[in-house]
């Protein structure tokens, strides 16, 4: 459907990316703790290794503990787009400074640059909202891609990837917590991607874009219909990079590389059931990611003849 040359791109993608999982080695560096922060729900510990600033973050309720997976499995597809941090799992059976409870697992991440838009209140960006509502959300209307968000993704090149990264990866809590901008190097950083993989965004944004694209009343701007044109890209790429069984397999090796594995005390009956889940909604999300795919290309289409 996309031709040959993606299909080379795809290939040449998936083979540099594949393997890459590890931010470092941590069996033979030293760790140096520099502090921690204790929060409502985590511990925040911030680490040099190699004269290097690293973060590691633990979830502190028990039943929140197989979020590190999810947060490890989303930073490594959004690897390729530049636009997050990187993450990786600390084992369970591991101690390391920071590492406040060792009978669970951690996740260490790079340290993005610059601050959380939250914090930016003079900011240009400062009234920016990507947050894709879904339990909390009172009317379909309001749940995922809005009207308002694909104005909004107007604002920067990097907007539509992160909402197309977002879409895909079912994240719905991109907040201004979890969203950097380095205005130095005008660039926006994903992170804390750990809601993610529990519910599909991409089936709600097919349903919500056809509906705009068959109301007559709706009408899209040159601008919007180009952050359209960079989600369409993003969206395609990844999902050639990483097509779903490719995704499964990752979920389930950093789920082991966490602890999460039968036999083990941690792999309770409902680890096994939320596995189960991210599982079936990494199938059904990539399913439904073609067809926003085709949702996009109609109403890039539609906008090309309107001229």
């Amino acid at each position: 459907m996309y031709g040959r040359n993606v299909i080379v791109i795809a290939v040449w993608c998936f083979m540099s990316t594949a393997s890459v999982c590890k931010i470092i080695s941590l069996s033979h560096k030293k760790v140096n703790l520099i502090n921690t922060i204790e929060t409502k729900n985590c511990f925040i510990s911030y680490v040099l290794i190699n004269g290097k600033r690293y973060l590691i973050k633990q979830k502190k309720a028990d039943n929140k503990q197989i979020s590190v997976v999810r947060d490890a499995l989303a930073a490594y597809i959004a690897k390729s787009l530049k636009i997050a941090h990187e993450v990786d799992i600390i084992s369970c059976e591991k101690e390391v400074p920071g590492k406040i409870c060792n009978f669970w697992p951690a996740t260490i991440h790079t340290i993005a640059s610059g601050d959380t838009i939250r914090t930016q209140r003079n900011s240009i960006y400062s009234t920016l909202r990507l947050k894709q509502q879904w339990a909390l959300a009172k009317t379909f209307a309001e749940k995922g891609l809005t009207r308002n968000m694909i104005a909004q993704m107007t604002w920067h090149r990097q907007l539509p990837v992160i909402v197309a990264l977002d879409i895909l990866i079912g994240n719905s809590d991109r907040h201004c917590g979890n969203l950097c901008y380095d205005p130095d190097l005008d660039k926006f950083c994903a992170i804390d991607m750990d809601d993610t993989f529990n519910k599909d965004l991409c089936f709600v944004a097919y349903k919500k874009l056809d509906s705009m694209f068959n109301n007559a009343n709706i009408v899209f701007t040159h601008q919007e219909i180009n952050a359209f044109i960079q989600m369409r890209k993003t969206i395609v790429c990844l999902l050639n990079r990483y097509p779903a069984d490719h995704i499964v397999k990752k979920l389930y090796y950093f789920a082991k590389k966490a602890g999460f594995v039968p036999g083990s005390i941690m792999y309770t009956p409902s680890i096994q059931k939320k596995l189960n889940l991210y599982q079936e909604m990494i199938l059904e999300s990539w399913v439904n990611a073609h067809k926003l795919v085709v949702i996009l290309d109609r109403i890039i289409d539609k906008h090309r003849r309107n001229g």
